[in-house]
């Protein structure tokens, strides 16, 4: 009886320890697809050679070689957050200088390899919408090629991480097709899998099924797993056209991802993938959000806020979600009747006040859509009134992953405080100074305190780590891919503790009682952070 039960927790154990590294696994797939785009341009510019060779200030470096210095910042920290290079900084100058260890020269060494996704990235951009045309015979030739590389390369040390990385590039775009093919459904057994990949086009069939058998996932649980997270791969995915132009970005036009016309669609990113992965990866933030509401809308009726405003509403999913937890789960969803819930969906986007009012209406929920831009809050105050006769300060501002979404604006003062972020940031390929960042931020912040004073500040925000704890976090959290898709499209993710003393400093008050980590113990790369009311008086 005792071998029994010695046997059974070591199985247990060994569970544990395969799901661990199979996780691992998916970031490094995760990292892959950003580095893949990455480090070939390096490479073929020399720049790589130079960094890995002598270093150098990423200002001079840029100056030397004719680049943007703020996409080369971005794209040398990466290499920073995998432990390849270390940023020594000094108040805004930043100079890299290889890592000491021989893993670095042996990522360098092997750097070359990364060229292999290179040819496959034009196809596999957009291949979740196309998945029943035929496969273009150069596709096949890229992915073949592909493969044999991640087959040459030894599975040990850091070029298991080489290993890894290319094999997020080659399945990325097909796990995310499979997934969206699937729809809002999980992908969760190998019978719906095979229901789904069968309506592929044959050449499509046939090359999928060779990735599965040469990775040695076909149909069984190694397989399955990453299938079942098809979700965690749509965000960084949905980035595949800036990384095809990180060339352009880093040695060329640095504005060429934002020559759009207007009512044109947005071409950094894949919107449609975008919406689908972040929904699926943010169930589990959304959890903990509802607990926050419940704890709101259970006060006194005469202290709650008179209706939620999501200012950057997408499709009005999470709007409706709170609704119904609001409706299902509260005191004020017994009193709708003489309590009535405005809500206020809020988008940059027109498409996306179409897709929120088409989702209301046929919820049959009432609510309120307006644009707005999350740097004018008092635009929106002065139109939410005039148009809808809501007042935004009566309502609970609610928001998740925007505020670092936001066009830079310059700071109106200068910044003296010394800054406390190491990340990289850039506006159309200028680097940005850390500080001027730090001070954007708490302008930004300080737009809003008037609004969310009354009722608070609900916020799901995206951050980055230091490049240096980052490196010892490998295969922890994808840190390489949440920094490169957004730095590479002028987006302000700044470490937690930065975005908290920013906050206190713009005037909001964190209640600790609500906020979260995610994961749980830090560093962490989200946050859920409430900016509580004053009492009701």
């Amino acid at each position: 009886m005792q071998s029994l039960y010695i046997r059974t927790l070591l199985r247990e154990l060994l569970d544990k320890l395969e799901l661990k590294e199979l996780r691992r696994r998916l970031f490094y797939h995760l990292d892959g697809i950003a580095m893949c785009g990455v480090v070939p341009v390096l490479n073929e510019s020399g720049m790589l050679y130079q960094v890995f060779s002598s270093g150098g200030d990423v200002d001079e470096l840029a100056a030397g070689y004719r680049a943007n210095s703020g996409y080369l910042n971005v794209a040398l920290r990466m290499l920073a957050s995998q432990g390849l290079l270390e940023a020594v900084r000094s108040e805004d100058k930043v100079h890299y200088r290889t890592s000491v260890g021989p893993e670095a020269n042996e990522w360098f060494m092997y750097s070359r390899a990364y060229s292999a996704a290179t040819a496959w990235y034009k196809f596999a951009e957009g291949l979740w919408n196309r998945p029943f045309e035929e496969f273009d015979p150069e596709a096949i030739i890229a992915l073949d090629i592909l493969i044999d590389v991640i087959n040459e390369i030894p599975d040990s040390g850091i070029l298991s991480r080489i290993k890894y990385h290319l094999e997020g590039a080659l399945v990325a775009p097909w796990i995310v097709t499979i997934g969206m093919l699937g729809e809002t459904s999980p992908v969760d057994s190998w019978e719906k899998h095979d229901e789904l990949a069968h309506s592929f086009h044959p050449t499509k069939i046939k090359s999928w099924n060779k990735i599965l058998d040469q990775l040695g996932w076909n149909h069984n649980e190694t397989g399955e797993f990453f299938l079942k997270r098809a979700s965690a791969y749509g965000v960084t995915t949905s980035y595949l056209r800036t990384f095809i132009w990180s060339k352009e970005l880093i040695f060329g036009d640095p504005k060429y991802l934002w020559k759009v016309s207007p009512g044109d669609n947005e071409i950094h990113v894949d919107r449609t993938l975008n919406v689908w992965g972040s929904g699926g990866a943010h169930k589990n933030y959304f959890s903990y959000l509802d607990e926050v509401i419940i704890d709101i809308f259970n006060g006194p009726l005469e202290c709650q806020p008179v209706g939620l405003c999501d200012m950057g509403c997408g499709n009005g999913a999470l709007l409706l979600h709170l609704n119904e937890v609001i409706r299902t789960s509260t005191l004020r969803g017994k009193y709708l009747d003489t309590h009535p819930l405005e809500l206020v969906g809020a988008d940059f986007n027109q498409e996306a006040l179409i897709a929120t009012s088409k989702n209301f209406t046929d919820a049959g929920v009432d609510g309120n859509f307006i644009w707005g831009d999350i740097g004018d809050p008092d635009r929106l105050a002065l139109d939410l009134w005039d148009i809808h006769k809501v007042k935004l300060g009566d309502l609970l501002s609610v928001r998740s992953f925007l505020d670092h979404n936001r066009v830079f604006n310059r700071p109106n003062h200068d910044r003296h405080l010394l800054p406390s972020s190491t990340g990289a940031f850039a506006y159309r390929g200028e680097r940005l100074k850390l500080r001027d960042v730090e001070q954007s931020l708490m302008e930004h912040l300080q737009k809003w305190t008037p609004y969310v004073l009354k009722h608070g500040l609900l916020v799901i925000e995206l951050h980055t780590i230091d490049p240096k704890i980052a490196s010892e976090l490998q295969g922890s959290l994808p840190v390489t891919a949440y920094d490169a898709t957004h730095g590479f499209t002028d987006q302000y993710i700044v470490e937690i503790p930065v975005f908290d003393v920013i906050a206190e400093e713009a005037g909001l008050v964190l209640d600790d009682n609500w906020s979260r980590t995610f994961p749980k113990k830090e560093p962490s790369s989200i946050s859920l952070r409430y900016f509580k009311a004053h009492n009701c008086l």
